[in-house]
């Protein structure tokens, strides 16, 4: 939930309350059920990694939402780590999304509803991904990730894109198009280099495949300067959105 409204619809106030209850009870369930965390430093290794890349964080134009490189460490996850181990790390991670570096305080509903969101978003990129490449009977980290990526980055800005909807009265599609189209990319390159981290970790070892993560800071630094340039040319940027 990006935006502050004075009131509220109705049917914000359902949907939200409802993303936070499936949200928070697939969060509990997973730990509570599937409390899995077979390799411990290195799970809190990531854990770290992730909180720190949350505060690279690139402020997207139009709304006062953010975009973080900890993406990357939740395709990792996908990838590597249990479901409980990579649903926890995302839902650590946002928090300090939210909270870091924010030009205002934001509010606790807000929190709430953007680690659901994030939770169910995890949820159902993890299971489409590896119960795809389970029915096909491959074994492609590539194909996994791809598949983690787009269901992740549909999920989400679904998600987030529906109460945008809701609060400001305007179709679902436009608002998508206009704040999330066109950083679908930037998934596609996260997916890329978490590829290149994956196969590190299962060739040389996890602890070596930490080296490549100033990688994380170099792809931050490279998607805050396109989006500078796009927010500063907004023609550019609406028919990015029309596309």
């Amino acid at each position: 939930m990006q935006e502050e409204k004075t009131t509220m619809p109705t049917k914000a106030k359902i949907y939200i309350g409802l993303v936070i209850i499936l949200g928070f009870a697939l969060l509990a369930g997973s730990v509570a059920l599937r409390s899995d965390f077979p390799d411990m430093p290195r799970y809190i290794s990531y854990l770290l990694l992730a909180l720190l890349a949350s505060t690279f964080k690139v402020r997207l134009p139009g709304i006062t939402g953010t975009i973080s490189v900890n993406f990357l460490l939740i395709l990792i996850g996908i990838a590597d780590f249990t479901f409980t181990e990579t649903i926890t790390m995302g839902c650590a991670a946002i928090v300090i999304q939210c909270v870091w570096g924010a030009k205002r305080r934001p509010q606790l509903i807000q929190v709430l509803f953007n680690v659901a969101a994030l939770a169910l978003s995890i949820g159902v990129a993890y299971q489409v991904a590896h119960y795809t490449l389970t029915l096909a009977r491959a074994e492609s980290l590539s194909a996994l990730l791809v598949l983690a990526a787009c269901t992740y980055f549909m999920s989400n800005t679904l998600l987030i894109s529906g109460v945008l909807c809701l609060m400001e009265g305007k179709p679902l599609k436009k608002v998508w198009q206009q704040c999330y189209l066109w950083s679908f990319p930037y998934y596609l390159v996260g997916s890329a280099i978490a590829g290149i981290i994956s196969v590190s970790n299962r060739t040389v070892g996890w602890e070596t495949s930490l080296l490549i993560m100033p990688i994380m800071y170099l792809v931050y630094l490279f998607y805050h300067f396109c989006v500078e340039r796009m927010s500063h040319d907004p023609e550019r940027l609406a028919a990015k959105s029309a596309a």
